[in-house]
């Protein structure tokens, strides 16, 4: 497969777990990280099965009644359906306690499983990279992640990956190792920043990444790909993707 013949790869947007057949053509075959916000819907999702959607186990920190519903059941169980953990983490809009005690009982249950989690932080990225400390996790990556210059280097050694979009400054993009950068929309979130009109819409991230690192816009479609390889063969959650991004994950 040529570079030019690699499907868009979105490492974090959201979906309806109800969405069509259709719905999922619109989409142009491209790989999409479908991440849920609460258990429940979780366990909708997981009762699909799509050759270019991976579904999460989600609890977002944002919303009180997700972060309340984490249990350890519904973790394991979770965990057991879904290769992606997300969208989970840490966020400033509701109380830090129970956000801490759901983060670390899911951080715990993946320690030792090969899974690749989404971490949400905003307002909290150096309680987040403290939770990570506490609990490395070999999968983590840090969703749109605004920390400082040296959060983001302490986040490196501790072996994160990130997933950027359009929205993000020049500035931060820079800061993030090119080996350990992948793309998101957030879709629905914040589109008139992201300049994503639909899941997998990365036609602006890559431009602006083809700027930065002066490379062709194929170059860093296949940056991609090549950092998601690393980290899939790493975790070891290769052998448990969709047959249709394992390949694609093996040939780059």
């Amino acid at each position: 497969m040529s570079l030019s013949d690699l499907p868009a790869l979105d490492c974090h947007a959201h979906i309806a777990p109800d969405v069509t057949a259709a719905q999922v053509r619109a989409l142009n075959g491209g790989i999409i990280f479908a991440m849920t916000r609460s258990p429940a819907e979780a366990a909708a999702a997981a009762r699909r099965n799509d050759a270019t959607i991976l579904w999460g186990y989600g609890a977002h920190p944002g919303v009180a009644a997700a972060v309340a519903a984490v249990t350890e059941d519904s973790v394991r169980r979770g965990v057991e359906q879904h290769t992606i953990v997300g969208e989970i983490g840490l966020d400033r809009k509701t109380a830090l306690a129970p956000q801490l005690a759901a983060l670390d009982m899911i951080l715990k249950v993946c320690a030792d499983q090969p899974r690749l989690l989404s971490l949400h932080s905003t307002g909290r990225t150096s309680e987040l990279l403290d939770a990570l400390t506490r609990r490395p996790q070999t999968g983590a990556i840090l969703h749109w992640f605004n920390g400082t210059r040296d959060e983001i280097e302490r986040a490196a050694a501790l072996g994160c990956y990130f997933s950027v979009n359009a929205a993000m400054s020049d500035e931060r993009l820079a800061w993030i190792p090119c080996d350990r950068l992948l793309p998101e929309t957030d879709f629905p979130s914040s589109r008139r920043t992201t300049r994503a009109g639909m899941p997998g819409d990365i036609a602006a991230l890559e431009q602006r990444m083809s700027a930065l690192l002066n490379q062709p816009a194929p170059t860093i479609r296949e940056l991609w790909y090549r950092n998601l390889a690393t980290l899939a063969k790493r975790t070891g959650v290769i052998s448990q993707v969709p047959p249709t991004l394992r390949e694609l994950l093996e040939g780059v």
